[in-house]
């Protein structure tokens, strides 16, 4: 194999590409994290359900603290967005707007890509009635009236997640053409979720959220869950040959892709979309791959 210049490169700086981080470079894997900075987890002001942590802790200072434990064994921590992964020859390519860098490894950790409508009001309500997890928010809303808006297979899983906690939930396509698999159309319609696809106009409220316009008209709502577009890393698994089943990205027990040295943690490949869930994921991607590597040496992790 040619010489690269990492031997990981980790594309997302979230807790499954952090916790991946750690262990790949604590065994001496010169490692690389490429970040998009202003993730939403920067700016949730309080997570009370992370273990270790029993007054609660800001999304951006544990972001902070995963983002030190990484460098502190020796990662290399670069704010840049990936745009383009390939394979040449046995090594892998990753373009960003003006870097090229080449890696043994690649692993997946880019999250669910959250696409803001152009809707006023949308970020004054953030936080106070206007979520972007139906996994972490669905309990607040038990019973209430919520409304979610999307047109693709996010916004139907979403859906149908929410479901569990009340039934009282209509879809917002924002004028946008519905574009989701049949199968999961279905499923909204077994449950009578309706669509409803006329134009926005603005989110509206006090405090916190109380509804939306829509053709000059207030529709109550007691949240608003944002769940446009589908996985963020759906672009890099097809450039590389990934599997991809309902929006998100195939692995095995082992976090494996199935692609040489490609492995994917976190919430791009479905599952609980949990922060516990992805620092676990990200380790268990990360001790396949060290293995992977190494061929089945033993290794000290200790």
């Amino acid at each position: 194999m040619s010489e690269t210049d990492y031997e990981v490169i980790i594309i997302g700086g979230g807790p499954a590409g952090l916790s991946a981080a750690i262990y790949t470079s604590r065994a001496g894997l010169n490692t690389l994290v490429l970040d998009v900075p202003n993730q939403l987890l920067e700016k949730t002001e309080e997570i009370d359900n992370y273990f270790g942590f029993p007054d609660g802790i800001s999304g951006s200072q544990l972001l902070k603290n995963g983002r030190q434990q990484a460098e502190r064994f020796g990662a290399k921590i670069l704010e840049n967005k990936a745009l383009l992964t390939k394979l040449n020859g046995e090594n892998y390519t990753v373009e960003t707007a003006e870097d090229k860098f080449t890696s043994r490894s690649l692993v997946i950790t880019t999250g669910i890509q959250h696409k803001k409508p152009p809707l006023k009001g949308l970020e004054k309500f953030e936080g106070r009635g206007v979520s972007y997890c139906v996994v972490c928010d669905a309990p607040l809303y038990r019973n209430k009236k919520v409304g979610l808006i999307g047109s693709e297979d996010l916004v139907a899983k979403e859906a149908l997640e929410l479901y569990e906690f009340t039934e009282n939930i209509k879809i917002l396509t924002n004028g946008k053409k519905v574009q989701m698999p049949e199968s999961l159309q279905k499923k909204l319609e077994q449950k009578q979720i309706p669509i409803e696809k006329k134009k926005l106009d603005k989110v509206v409220g006090e405090e916190f959220l109380t509804g939306i316009i829509i053709n000059g008209k207030e529709e109550k709502l007691d949240g608003l869950m944002i769940a446009q577009g589908t996985s963020g890393s759906l672009d890099f698994a097809r450039s590389l040959g990934v599997m991809i089943e309902d929006g998100v990205l195939s692995v095995d027990k082992k976090m494996s892709t199935g692609v040489p040295r490609v492995y994917a943690a976190g919430d791009c490949t479905g599952g609980a979309r949990q922060i516990s869930t992805a620092v676990g994921e990200g380790s268990k991607a990360a001790l396949s791959l060290i293995n992977d590597l190494r061929e089945g040496a033993y290794i000290d992790w200790g």
